[in-house]
């Protein structure tokens, strides 16, 4: 397009709002990742974590182009992507797929098939990214301008020149009085009539709601006013009583009168049948709203309708009942008899469910094997205790899944409005909490949410509060633990570990704040917080001679840490900014979150690596990996867990784990540490295992920078043989007084 072209485009699309893009991932970083790329565009960027998600979006809204995640949850991107091309008004929208997966000829063909316009791999280039995507939004300009032109055109068209470039849709022109007096084919296919039986007869006939008179329709006062008139899923009936949706437009005919625009003689009409547009969209519609594993209302849908029960609920002052729901031994029917026999078993529950409620009675599939039913109009404690007893029977009862016998059961939470809570979003956090009680109590029954339960939740709602401004009111501080090599007697690392003192409140153990960190996020600048401070504190200790250069620091990676791409770029970062050589730093991942995603794991794990930072497998023996998966990682240092060192001595089990811990990583070639060491017995049984290194209170337990130092000091200038008659506390007393 030339300069002229582009600015004609322009003018043409002032006052239009601007294109859309549409980013669906299920990782969020990723999302964000791809909007700091496209902040430079002049476009809205919505964004979706999923691919029901992003239809949903699709009911609302036009994209420019769609870049869809491949591999997500629930719905991956080529099933996303096949139901957005089967929407009419979304057949055409381009969508580039971008994944991580091997681009191999099927995966490629399987993507073009599902209506993919191009790949993008990740990690993705920004300027790529940009070049593609500015290319579709300039194909959506153009589209904007041709679409104005067509326009233009149709104002423009004669009465004949319309009927030739409609032919493919129903026409019919009328008269002043609603009657028929053109009909081309299309149109008499589809109202069932021949010339006959269509011409001279009324339009408001085909019509399932016709108006009194036709002169009072909205079409012809439209048509008459001299505008065109348009309507999408006006109901027409065919001669033999079949009723379908259409998209209808009607616009004046005018006969010319010398130079000027002549009078209004009749309307011209042009519709086509959208059944199969309509089905579409209610599909759409459908799985926005609704579980399509077992056809219950989901999270979405009836998060809405809890807000409308509790309106409800107040302006006719009546009770109201929600029960959380989660099955018992779920887990053991998935993992012994697959996947396929437990998306059955959940299907069965939800039938169960159904057919023991009342009609009116909601119940929804909130995901997982947790459901939810609303209750409304029930008597309060004795009515919902009922229900529960039957839900409990109902699920106690076999199910029979391929062949197999499966027994599970279901522990209820349930809270009632207004005595548990005074908000939707709340009252489902007391059920849920109410249905933990009920598994600890034994499952298979049903527990109400007590006063009890009710403080403990503010409790827990304003420790939350109080940890979001945790950070900027500089009200966490780094307790450090040495790791000290056994056959020299010197330190070799410190652990650094996260401690809470919250303003005017006693101190907050991690075990209560660190949960909540990673649940509502705080943990990523929480984490990066401390990654930043024990580096520095690293580096003054190494410039004053405190300890070796060849001594770590090392700290523990979170979950939600181990899941951003961007954590080798901050690790990097830090570095630089504190002057700490990654050599010194040592990163550790727990068993059970290396687990959760293996693969994304190594690579991250093997990103940082790169850098010169180690990586430690900590609490290792208590999670669920394979000899496979921990050859594959990059790993530097294993931790013994405390739960096994606690028992040398009691446990011949523990023993025999401790010994083929050490053994391993021997044959692994990877330093070994006993974490939780406090006796001389466990020293010694460590000792003739050849562990590397110790931490624990035998030791020394965590102390902050100012009560740790005097022992750094001590241990750097004269190394102690660590045996049965080793005595911290008497050995700092004597250096200080010798000092």
């Amino acid at each position: 397009m030339d300069n002229a072209s582009h600015k004609e485009a322009a003018h043409m699309c002032q006052g239009v709002a601007k294109p859309k893009i549409l980013v669906v991932d299920d990782r969020p970083e990723n999302i964000r990742s791809v909007q700091r790329v496209l902040a430079e565009l002049e476009a809205e960027v919505f964004t979706a974590l999923s691919g029901m998600e992003a239809l949903s979006l699709l009911l609302r809204h036009e994209f420019a182009v769609i870049l869809l995640d491949v591999m997500m949850p629930e719905m991956n991107g080529f099933e996303t992507a096949e139901l957005i091309h089967g929407s009419q008004s979304n057949q055409y929208t381009p969508i580039i797929f971008i994944t991580a997966a091997s681009q191999d000829e099927a995966f490629e063909c399987r993507g073009y098939d599902a209506g993919a316009v191009d790949y993008l791999m990740k990690p993705v280039r920004p300027h790529i990214l940009l070049s593609k995507v500015r290319f579709f939004l300039e194909h959506s300009r153009h589209k904007v301008l041709l679409q104005h032109n067509l326009a233009e055109l149709q104002r423009l068209r004669d009465h004949n020149a319309l009927l030739l470039m409609s032919a493919g849709e129903g026409i019919v022109s009328l008269d002043l009085d609603g009657r028929i007096t053109f009909a081309n084919p299309a149109a008499k296919q589809l109202l069932g009539c021949d010339d006959e039986a269509l011409l001279g007869s009324e339009f408001a006939r085909y019509q399932v709601e016709p108006p009194p008179r036709f002169s009072d329709s909205a079409l012809y006062r439209c048509c008459r006013g001299g505008d065109a008139y348009a309507e999408d899923g006006l109901l027409l009936r065919t001669a033999c009583g079949l009723d379908f949706p259409v998209e209808l437009t009607a616009s004046p005919l005018y006969q010319p009168n010398g130079e000027r625009q002549g009078e209004c003689k009749g309307l011209v009409l042009v519709f086509q049948d959208i059944s199969a547009r309509k089905q579409t969209e209610q599909k759409l519609t459908y799985l926005a709203q609704y579980d399509p594993l077992t056809g219950l209302v989901n999270r979405s849908l009836f998060i809405n309708q809890l807000h409308q029960a509790v309106a409800r609920a107040d302006r006719h002052a009546h009770p109201l009942a929600l029960l959380f729901l989660d099955l018992d031994r779920f887990k053991q029917v998935n993992d012994s008899l697959g996947h396929e026999a437990g998306d059955a078993l959940l299907r069965l529950a939800a039938q169960r469910l159904r057919c023991r409620l009342r009609e009116e009675d909601t119940v929804a599939r909130l995901g997982g094997d947790e459901f939810t039913i609303l209750l409304e109009e029930v008597s309060v404690t004795r009515g919902v205790a009922v229900v529960a007893e039957k839900i409990i029977d109902a699920l106690a009862e076999p199910f029979f899944i391929k062949g197999h016998e499966v027994h599970v059961g279901v522990s209820i939470g349930i809270a009632l409005y207004p005595e548990s809570s005074a908000d939707a979003e709340s009252l489902l956090k007391c059920a849920d909490m109410a249905m933990y009680e009920a598994k600890a109590q034994g499952r298979s029954n049903f527990q109400f949410f007590t006063q009890t339960m009710q403080q403990q939740v503010m409790a827990q709602m304003d420790l939350e509060h109080r940890l979001r401004h945790a950070l900027q009111r500089d009200e966490f501080s780094l307790h450090y633990q040495p790791q000290v090599d056994i056959g020299s007697g010197q330190i070799t690392g410190l652990e650094a570990l996260l401690r809470w003192k919250p303003q005017d409140h006693p101190p907050v153990p991690p075990d209560r704040f660190i949960p909540i960190a990673e649940e509502t996020g705080l943990i990523v600048p929480i984490g990066e917080w401390v990654l930043r401070s024990a580096c520095r504190q690293m580096r003054r200790w190494q410039d004053a001679g405190v300890l070796k250069r060849t001594a770590s620091v090392s700290v523990n990676l979170s979950v939600r840490q181990l899941e951003s791409k961007s954590l080798p770029l901050t690790i990097r970062r830090i570095l630089l900014e504190t002057g700490l050589p990654a050599t010194c730093l040592e990163l550790e991942v727990t068993e059970s979150a290396v687990m959760r995603d293996p693969e994304a794991a190594r690579q991250l794990l093997q990103e940082i690596s790169q850098l010169g930072v180690s990586i430690s497998l900590d609490d290792f023996g208590t999670g669920y990996s394979s000899l496979s998966h921990l050859k594959l990682l990059p790993l530097d240092v294993l931790k013994i867990d405390r739960s096994f060192v606690n028992d040398i001595g009691s446990d011949p089990n523990d023993e025999a784990i401790v010994r083929a811990i050490i053994a391993l990583s021997q044959s692994l070639d990877l330093r070994v540490v006993a974490e939780g060491v406090e006796t001389a017995a466990q020293l010694e049984f460590l000792k003739g295992l050849l562990c590397h290194s110790i931490q624990g209170f035998f030791i020394c337990p965590p102390k902050p920078v100012e009560e740790i130092e005097p022992m750094l000091r001590l241990l750097h200038s004269s190394p102690v043989m660590l045996d049965g008659d080793f005595e911290l506390n008497s050995m700092l007393t004597d250096w200080a007084r010798l000092g």
